[in-house]
């Protein structure tokens, strides 16, 4: 089983954060792209699409490029200090804490900026899977309507030879009542689809009006994620730009406790709060360390009783959908009344609903694989 590295997991939870709370990127240029006529969003093209669009990548290079930069202008300084002339403190700190600090800096940046692509990866996984479930609700209420615009038809059809004339209107009346309900449903669906289409436009760098389209081919959800929970326990030790943050941390409050020590007294106010500032710093990443263990053990957690749910709402739509078909045969024998048919469609439609709130969540959860 091959290993999984920090940034495929346990980053996409921060990078969910991240860019949900992060402001709007805007590209310098939107791509031309024909608006007009839809096409199929496929995880693939929205990766490409967000990492031409979104600056970030551009920017971590920037910053990294000061950053080194920043770090030889610190060796400079660092070199034109003799050590053999330090006789105080802050001219120990000028020299070594300086220094220590932009080798940190310098470090980071680099890892960060090799991190983005990932970072948008997922970030585009996201959008992708957002804008998925918009789509699968509006798809799954225009379905409902259609099918309760047959029931009326149905119901019309047999209520033209009704002899009882109030029984006829009483029944046409609340097919055509639960009618109006599942219209108003699927307009809302709409609406909501409109919107998740302006906003993950943005994100892929298209124009707002862009329209898209899904394949009735999904990737099938295996029963277990690829990565076995062991090898992603064992990547939770790899370098990422907040591990060599939190341990260069550690590094220079060591370095301001020895360099106390040796021009100055530890007992002395600033010897405590360095003390207390390293103390602080080892304990930092040890929370790091118990909050990664923890967020990947609920990853995992997640996966397979979101598989386990998703399954079993797949079959229960399956089933009150072969119930509400048998129960129409019924209806059409005159063996049902009008209200037990509605009852069972309400019920595939609760179960409908439910199946793409499950499955939502899910990708959820199995993007953090991807």
């Amino acid at each position: 089983m091959r290993k999984v590295s920090l940034n495929s997991i346990l980053s996409v939870i921060f990078l969910t954060f991240f860019f949900c709370s992060s402001p709007p990127s805007f590209a310098t240029e939107i791509p031309s792209i024909d608006a007009a006529s839809p096409e199929i969003l496929t995880i693939e093209r929205a990766i490409e699409l967000v990492k031409a669009a979104d600056p970030e990548l551009s920017i971590a290079r920037l910053n990294a490029e000061n950053d080194e930069l920043n770090m030889r202008l610190a060796n400079m300084e660092y070199r034109l200090i003799d050590a053999d002339s330090i006789e105080t403190l802050a001219l120990a700190e000028q020299k070594y804490i300086s220094k220590a600090q932009s080798d940190l800096n310098a470090r980071v940046s680099k890892l960060y900026n090799e991190m983005v692509p990932g970072a948008l990866r997922a970030k585009a996984i996201i959008s992708y899977y957002d804008l998925l479930d918009a789509y699968n609700e509006k798809e799954w209420k225009k379905q409902r309507y259609q099918r309760v615009d047959e029931l009326a038809v149905i119901a019309k059809e047999m209520a033209r030879g009704h002899e009882n004339t109030r029984t006829k209107e009483e029944d046409t009346m609340q097919v055509e009542t639960r009618l109006a309900s599942t219209q108003v449903e699927w307009l809302e669906a709409e609406r909501r689809w409109a919107e998740a289409k302006i906003k993950q436009n943005e994100t892929f760098g298209v124009e707002a009006k862009k329209d898209w389209l899904f394949s009735s081919e999904q990737d099938a959800a295996t029963e277990n994620p690829p990565i076995t929970f062991e090898d992603a326990v064992a990547s939770l030790a790899t370098d990422t730009s907040t591990r060599v943050q939190k341990k260069g941390d550690i590094q220079v409050a060591q370095l301001r406790v020895n360099l106390i020590s040796k021009y100055s007294i530890l007992s002395t106010d600033p010897g405590k709060i360095a003390r207390n500032n390293l103390e602080k710093a080892n304990i930092e990443i040890e929370k790091m360390n118990r909050a990664n263990f923890y967020a990947l053990y609920s990853i995992y957690q997640s996966y397979e009783d979101g598989y386990k749910l998703l399954q079993t709402s797949k079959s229960a739509v399956k089933l009150a959908s072969e119930n509400y078909t048998k129960m129409i045969a019924q209806f059409k024998q005159g063996l049902l009344g009008t209200a037990e048919v509605l009852q069972a469609e309400q019920d595939l439609a609760h179960l409908e609903n439910q199946y793409v709130e499950v499955e939502h969540s899910f990708n959820q959860v199995k993007l953090n694989f991807q």
